[in-house]
């Protein structure tokens, strides 16, 4: 069996139970853009206003075109989802949730995660840390609920942090320009 298959076989068999189910489920949906923009814009207003004007459409901009990019790769290679692969081997895959219709490679919430939270920490570094462990275990719970492989995570975290770093980069060379005279 290939790795990626077992590490997700490991993975979901260890976190199985009521518990975990209920943890990552909502932990989950700090991959979902809706989610994130109704946390992240009202804490920028309240505490970060320059933060908001010079880096929300940047951040929301490398979010929105790592979704773009993930439903095209994910219409690509058409991957199935591991609960269809598994049922095709008379392995039994736990999936609390559900299985969604499209498919597995990359992981979506986990280019979601990872594109707000690399983006806020470049922009608040004290805060890195628990920004990137909070969208670790939004990916994380993605394979803890039978929905993606470890492979279809890694691939979405690694596009969202790309993109959210470009933008970054992007965005503070605008600033840059504005702020230097001439």
């Amino acid at each position: 069996m290939h790795l990626d298959e077992q590490a997700f076989l490991a993975v979901n068999r260890a976190l199985s139970g009521d518990a975990a189910a209920a943890f990552f489920s909502a932990v989950s949906w700090l991959g979902n853009g809706a989610v994130l923009a109704a946390i992240i814009v009202p804490l920028l207003f309240a505490f970060a206003r320059e933060a908001l004007k010079s880096h929300l459409l940047p951040m929301v901009l490398a979010v929105a075109v790592g979704g773009l990019a993930v439903f095209a790769v994910k219409i690509a290679c058409d991957r199935p989802r591991p609960p269809v692969h598994f049922a095709a081997l008379g392995v039994e895959v736990r999936a609390p949730d559900g299985v969604p219709p499209d498919s597995s490679f990359p992981s979506g919430h986990a280019q979601t995660a990872f594109a707000a939270a690399v983006y806020l920490a470049l922009l608040f570094p004290r805060g890195a840390l628990a920004f990137i462990a909070l969208a670790a275990l939004a990916g994380l719970s993605r394979v803890a609920l039978g929905v993606h492989y470890p492979s279809d995570v890694i691939a979405g975290a690694a596009l969202g942090s790309a993109l959210s770093i470009a933008a970054f980069l992007i965005a503070r060379r605008i600033e840059q320009r504005r702020a230097s005279p001439g």
